[in-house]
């Protein structure tokens, strides 16, 4: 993790579990001694539980990143496609990194395209496939993540630019991104 990584918020809520699990740990001395290690593990328990999930809980609302100007560009030359743009943080604290999850989808599903092996692929050997080493095999989606956004400061923003292979089999492909900050 990085130095950045805990706001103001995230260390006060800390503090506020951290107490009350030291509360809870004082009561249980005075506790009978046959339940004295069941309430200590089922205070560890609920106190690492409940942090991790208020950390997650309190990245989403206080650490907001935007993607702007998003442009790709297929490079021929080397089957490759290059996305650029900006990262702009929108919320109030800094956040410590941003990655850009890119997912290339080949011949996306419309009223011209459908047909039967569209909707249903049979993958029987699929689940063997760590036996039979099938270099052949040619996915309809493949996904990338980038980081592309380290330490960036509140209502601050940064270009960015990623190049990822493009399958050359691809014939009518759709890019779908999605932009994850904490």
């Amino acid at each position: 993790m990085s130095a950045n990584y805990f706001s103001i918020v995230h260390i006060l809520v800390l503090v506020v579990i951290g107490v009350i699990s030291f509360l809870l740990f004082i009561l249980s001395f005075k506790a009978d001694r046959k339940i004295f290690f069941p309430l200590l593990f089922t205070n560890v328990l609920v106190t690492v539980c409940l942090s991790v999930f208020l950390m997650i809980v309190l990245d989403k609302y206080t650490k907001k990143g935007k993607l702007e100007d998003l442009k790709s560009q297929r490079i021929l030359r080397n089957e490759s496609i290059v996305f650029s743009g900006k990262v702009r943080n929108v919320g109030q604290f800094t956040i410590s990194k941003c990655n850009l999850v890119v997912k290339l989808i080949n011949q996306p599903l419309n009223k011209d395209t459908l047909k039967g092996e569209a909707l249903f692929k049979p993958s029987g050997m699929k689940l063997f496939s760590w036996l039979f080493n099938d270099s052949n095999s040619k996915p309809n989606t493949v996904e990338y993540k980038f980081t592309i956004v380290r330490d960036l400061e509140s209502k601050k923003s940064l270009p960015f630019s990623v190049a990822m292979p493009y399958p050359p089999y691809f014939t009518n492909g759709m890019n779908i991104t999605k932009l994850y900050c904490h």
